[in-house]
């Protein structure tokens, strides 16, 4: 086997989606904190995580979409299979992030 290997820099593709839903948790989560110290009303407090939720939602797909179309130079094996595991793991940081805050969204804003 005197393959090419794989570049390092191309793995960083692996952790791009859950650091994503990690901003999109520390965001959405001191948004709602603060909001509720500072007695915002609930209604642009609501809107304005829905906003934040959507943009990281949008991150995510486009991310998704643009991985899906390109595909990396390289020895074929490895780049194929590089290529599926970063697209099925931005899939699933996109469904982690819809069924992680989407549902947060639907609760009263402040105790």
């Amino acid at each position: 086997m005197n393959a090419r290997p794989l570049s390092p820099r191309r793995l960083w593709w692996l952790a791009v989606g859950f650091t994503i839903w990690c901003l999109a948790f520390v965001i959405l989560y001191a948004l709602h904190a603060i909001g509720c110290a500072f007695a915002w009303p609930a209604g642009p407090l609501r809107v304005s995580l829905a906003i934040i939720l959507l943009l990281h939602l949008v991150a995510l797909g486009w991310l998704w979409r643009y991985r899906a179309a390109t595909r990396d130079p390289g020895p074929e094996l490895i780049s194929s299979f590089m290529h599926t595991v970063v697209v099925w793991t931005l899939i699933a940081a996109l469904v982690a992030t819809l069924i992680t805050f989407g549902p947060a969204l639907l609760l009263t804003t402040c105790v």
